[in-house]
């Protein structure tokens, strides 16, 4: 079972518990009275806002004015007439602290009617991977009609004819209203699959700059073929490897050796988890090098992620404030590994991934964790309608002491969401299953590690030379292939930057999350003596400052729906309203006049 399908299996778990509980509730003439319910909702809240105060560490992590909070919703728990608005204002509530972690776990009144993460939202058959504001098509269904029309690696720029990263903002704040989020690519990422608003329509157009970099308009169907889902995670395993609950194993036969393992975790951490690791392990016994698949694998326990990276080492292993790793099970693998990550595994997931890089015991290929470092603690309500989370232990990583909480734990090697590896089937497993040769003839994961970094971080004549090293023992191998690659994708995610901010989406473009960009890629083309890419990306970031500080004041000054209040709105047009998001906002979003008045 995907986690998609266990989200929609506790979906209907809670709806028909609330049905139960309604019944249950109808039949003893248990409804609470308006009155009586309204003194045990300020109750709840008088509880909710000492115990915030006291133990929340998202206030300092985050820098969060509590009072300001509790006076803006205070309000609503006194006025409120109703269990069901009670609890969404409990969720509203702790969702200020944007704490992936803390939340409404149980309410008695079910979870039908309650504002929920995916309300509207499908996935076309699409899969995005999100990159600081800019979403990349990573994947298309098997047989959708869009699969040779919108190439993988392609930038959605319009969703309905609207700006796309102002849709995405629009649906981020909608959820974020009532459900905490440690960080935004974790929020993305999670939501790769389910990603577009469809609300009540079949289908949704969307406009895309493809990478030649001219736009490619589609219609995107509610559903991928057959009215299914996409679920991304299955179609990144080797092929002819079946998906299955908890974990999934094969020795694969490549050239180099037909003893390399494969594992995925596909399920949370828990005990059913590790058993199934266990399993799936033991089927790898005599293998020589292992490539380990975290990609997508769930939270939980810690204990079962301690035991589970317990079977790769031999002796007790130091794990940070007095702790040890410990061996486990009947033989332990103390080979070489890549372990493949990504922005989906959250919270001891992590842990896991800490545990396996910390103690320098792989090389990491793929992206940061989700960035769920809070630890929670469970809590009832006075009232009794709700059990929930509270994070109150913003717990540093047990060797470095890195606090992970909305950043996520990096990997040695990061590949990038540019038009080139996002255009290709699994190049997080290709580039990993290239780190695992050069382990596998020897060489020290430290070094290996250094090399690769460097590589991606645009010394690509640095990478050739301390690769040339690896050739000596690897018969037919060499770096330029990758190399190539790398620099192919630089030169394409360079000239789609410049495009975006020169008229990629003329309507307005996403100038906050550009500048960010643009400085990372700036720093990785100067390693890779790219001088001309660089000029090119300066002057975008010139064109785009005066339109980024206009987003960012427009950002403060906008609901949950992007609508502003009429003298704020007033002040910002009179600043910025020749900006291009200034014009967006008068014309479009606000429906004004020219002359700033409301149509």
């Amino acid at each position: 079972m995907t986690g998609e399908d266990r989200a929609v299996s506790n979906d209907m778990r809670r709806t028909a518990a609330a049905m139960r509980f309604q019944a249950t509730c109808l039949a003893g003439g248990l409804l609470l009275a308006a009155a009586a319910g309204g003194a045990d909702y300020m109750k709840d809240f008088d509880f909710l806002a000492k115990s915030v105060a006291g133990r929340a560490a998202a206030l300092k992590a985050k820098k969060i004015d509590w009072p300001a909070v509790c006076a803006r919703l205070k309000p609503r728990f006194q006025s409120c007439t109703s269990d069901k608005e009670h609890i969404a204002n409990v969720m509203e509530l702790l969702a200020a602290l944007g704490d992936s972690h803390t939340g409404v776990l149980a309410p008695k009144t079910g979870w039908d009617g309650l504002p929920s993460k995916w309300d509207g939202l499908f996935g076309g058959g699409l899969w995005f991977g999100w990159e600081r504001g800019r979403v990349m098509l990573r994947g298309v269904m098997p047989g959708h009609a869009l699969e040779k029309t919108v190439p993988r690696g392609s930038t959605l720029i319009e969703i309905a004819g609207e700006p796309a990263w102002l849709v995405l903002e629009r649906e981020k704040r909608r959820i974020t209203t009532h459900q905490g989020s440690s960080s935004d690519h974790s929020l993305f990422s999670s939501m790769g699959n389910r990603l577009l608003p469809f609300g009540e329509k079949q289908s949704l157009e969307l406009t895309f700059l493809a990478p030649d970099l001219k736009p490619r308009k589609a219609a995107a169907p509610r559903w991928g073929p057959a009215g299914k889902a996409f679920y991304p995670h299955a179609v990144q395993l080797p092929e002819g490897l079946e998906p299955k609950e908890g974990a999934v194993s094969v020795m694969l036969e490549l050239p180099w050796s037909r003893k390399i393992g494969y594992l995925r975790i596909t399920g949370s951490m828990d005990e059913a988890t590790q058993a199934a690791f266990n399993a799936a392990l033991d089927a790898l016994k005599g293998m020589e090098a292992l490539l380990l698949d975290c990609r997508g694998m769930g939270g939980g326990s810690d204990l079962p992620a301690w035991g589970m990276a317990g079977r790769f080492f031999t002796k007790n292993t130091p794990n940070g404030q007095g702790r040890m790793l410990k061996p486990a099970g009947s033989w332990q693998f103390d080979g070489p590994i890549v372990m493949l990550q990504d922005e989906t595994e959250v919270s001891s997931a992590e842990t896991f991934t800490w545990a396996m890089s910390e103690t320098g015991r792989v090389v990491s290929v793929g992206r940061p964790t989700g960035g769920w470092g809070i630890i929670p603690t469970v809590m009832e309500l006075p009232s009794g309608l709700a059990t929930l989370r509270l994070g109150a232990n913003n717990r540093p990583t047990p060797i470095r002491g890195v606090r992970t909480e909305g950043a996520g734990w990096p990997p040695d090697i990061e590949i990038p969401y540019g038009p080139v590896f996002c255009a290709r089937a699994d190049p997080a497993r290709e580039v990993g299953t290239e780190v695992l040769r050069v382990l596998h003839a020897g060489f020290p994961r430290r070094d290996v590690a250094k090399t690769y970094a460097a590589l991606f971080g645009g010394d690509i004549d640095g990478f050739r030379k301390a690769a040339a090293k690896f050739g000596k023992k690897l018969a037919g191998w060499s770096p330029d292939t990758l190399a190539k690659l790398v620099l192919e994708d630089l030169k394409a995610a360079c000239a789609l930057e410049v495009a975006l901010a020169i008229g990629g989406n003329a309507a307005a473009p996403d100038a906050i999350g550009a500048l960010a960009r643009i400085e990372k890629l700036a720093a990785t083309a100067k390693n890779a003596g790219l001088s001309a890419e660089r000029g090119a990306l300066a002057k975008a970031a010139e064109k785009l400052k005066q339109e980024a500080a206009a987003q960012e004041e427009f950002l403060k000054i906008t609901d949950a729906t992007l609508a502003a209040e009429e003298k704020a709105a007033a002040a910002f047009l009179q600043r910025h309203g020749k900006t291009l998001i200034g014009r967006y906002a008068k014309t479009t979003l606000w429906g004004r006049t020219a002359d700033g008045k409301g149509k």
